[in-house]
């Protein structure tokens, strides 16, 4: 540091050489990248490009992997269970799965919206309170009945396809919010949920 001190006094005029080259270096150190998340993904939508959901198809395999990433047993995992609420409400349960004494289920809720909104996103803050209603029809699709609850029980989870967004194009443009990102932001609510266990 002497030596630099010293060069820089006796050479005056390569003063501004340096200092420009300091801030050249300064500036050209790359700047740490925003990690994209379940708290901030909407503030990444691109005003450009297409937008797809992870369907109930593309979440059930990333539910049952975090399922047995968190220890819970294979054999202890359905799907597609048969819940039954109260003696006139029933729901079909996504992934059904057993920690210890106890039964547990993701409902993962088909249908999204445009556009693309963060309060979608506001049951999460307090999932105990959510509601929940689910289609049910005979198999000629005719006898369409509504099974609802006011209140989900506290051992099913839900899960929306609308707050599973992501962007792609046919150019195969990187964009923050793809489809990896929006099964690590579905990872993510799933761990959340699992924690409470």
């Amino acid at each position: 540091m002497k030596r630099l001190f010293s060069f820089l006094t006796k050479h005056k005029q390569m003063k501004p050489f340096f200092i420009i080259l300091g801030l050249m270096a300064f500036y050209s150190l790359p700047i740490q990248a925003q990690t994209v998340n379940n708290t901030n993904y909407y503030n990444f939508q691109k005003d450009e490009g297409s937008i797809n959901w992870l369907r109930a198809a593309d979440a059930t395999p990333v539910i049952i992997d975090e399922l047995l990433k968190n220890g819970i047993e294979y054999h202890t995992i359905g799907i597609g269970g048969l819940v039954r609420v109260n003696d006139s409400t029933r729901f079909v349960v996504t992934v059904t799965f057993d920690k210890g004494d106890n039964s547990y289920g993701f409902i993962y809720e088909s249908g999204h919206g445009i556009p693309l909104n963060v309060t979608d996103r506001n049951f999460m803050k307090n999932p105990e309170n959510e509601g929940y209603t689910q289609k049910e029809g005979d198999t000629a699709g005719k006898d369409i009945r509504f099974m609802n609850t006011q209140q989900l029980p506290s051992n099913i989870f839900l899960l929306r396809e609308t707050c599973y967004w992501y962007q792609f194009d046919a150019n195969n443009t990187k964009y923050p919010v793809n489809k990896e990102t929006a099964q690590s932001i579905l990872r993510q609510d799933i761990r959340a949920y699992l924690k409470r266990l």
